[in-house]
Order: C-alpha cells, then sequence, then structure tokens
C-alpha cells in the first residue's frame, strides 16, 4: 500500500514563508499552515517529485540546558538525498494514520514522530519557532520545515531509529564550527538557535 502524506499547494502557502532561508514563527502564520482548508493526502512517491505541492514537514529541536541534540543520517534512512549528513531535527511526514477524534492532525504526526524517532511521548516545553524552506535542492522543493524547539531534561536520549545514529547533546558554537557537516535545513536553523 502506498503511503498517503499530507501536502499543500504550493500557491496556498503563504508567500513569507517561501522566502528562503528561516523565518520566524507568527502564531497567526503558523495557524494559517497547519489549518489551511486546502491541505490534503497525496501518495508518496508523487509528492516527493512534484514541487506544486508542499509536504508540511515538524522538524523538533531537542535542547538540554546549553546543548542540543543532534545525530547522523545513517544509511538505512528513507530519504537518500540525506544520508550520512547530521541534522538537528527530528521528525518527519504527516501521515493519514495519524488522524484523531481528540487532537488536531499536525500535533498528532509530530508527537508520533517524536515517540518513533527519540522516544518522548510528552511535548509541555514546545515552542514553535519558524519555518524553513529551501527550494535550492530537490528535498527542499518539496517540503516546508516548522521549527519547534523542545527542552528536555534527559542526557541519555538516544535514537530508537536504525537510521539516526551517532546521537549526542552538543554546544552551539561546536554545532556552528561544524555547520558544512549538515544537512541543508539544520545549517538554515543553526544561526537562529538561542545560545
Amino acid at each position: 500500500m502506498v503511503e498517503k502524506i499530507l501536502v499543500l499547494p504550493r500557491a496556498d502557502v503563504p508567500e513569507r514563508i517561501l522566502q528562503h532561508g528561516f523565518t520566524p514563527v507568527t502564531d497567526e502564520l503558523f495557524l494559517q499552515l497547519v489549518n489551511h482548508p486546502n491541505l490534503h493526502f497525496m501518495d508518496r512517491p508523487a509528492a516527493e517529485i512534484n514541487p506544486a505541492f508542499k509536504q508540511l514537514i515538524p522538524y523538533v529541536i531537542i535542547r538540554l540546558g546549553k546543548e542540543y541534540f543532534n545525530y547522523r543520517r545513517g544509511k538505512s534512512g528513507s530519504e537518500a538525498r540525506l544520508r550520512e549528513l547530521r541534522s538537528m531535527g527530528v521528525g518527519g511526514h504527516i501521515d493519514q494514520g495519524d488522524i484523531s477524534p481528540s487532537d488536531p492532525l499536525y500535533m498528532e504526526g509530530l508527537r508520533r514522530e517524536l515517540r518513533e524517532e527519540v522516544g518522548i511521548h510528552q511535548t509541555p516545553a514546545l515552542k514553535t519557532l519558524g519555518f524553513i524552506n529551501d527550494d535550492s535542492n530537490e528535498v527542499g522543493k518539496v517540503h516546508i520545515g516548522i521549527v519547534h524547539l523542545l527542552d528536555v531534561d534527559d542526557p541519555g536520549l538516544t535514537s530508537r531509529e536504525t537510521h539516526l545514529v551517532d546521537c549526542r547533546f552538543s554546544p552551539l558554537p561546536e554545532l556552528l564550527s561544524m555547520k558544512d557537516h549538515f544537512e541543508t535545513w539544520s545549517q538554515l536553523i543553526l544561526p537562529h538557535l538561542p545560545s
């Protein structure tokens, strides 16, 4: 069975969000995007090659004190274009299985990704920071990142997925010094993270 993922026609994405790089959030923009009436599910293989649609991707940055969770995408990840690159964000696609009678679709998908990838079940300290758009490469052309910051108190946080490897918490200056080893979205968000 073909996976169906949440998309929004590019023409319906607010122009401000489509600017290259990181755009700080406003509650109005966030709600406008995640509650848009033209959001719908599309077969993933078609969505991955059609830049007329943007896939909404929760991209959660996890912070422990003054250090940030980061990892390397292993060789078994589903997105071949990002393999072997380091990343700051935990998250992924919203799919039909995320439909819930009690929670908004976007937030249910975000929570599922955190459970699956790093075993986080509660998100009380979640703060929305903004959006990432990067139309300069084939991955970015079909995705919009919605960036969240989650403060945790567990230094033992680690991956529950085989494709997220070499997990660790690192101070921001160290991460900035190795920026070129990260995938594009991480490179775009790193300069905007609170120190």
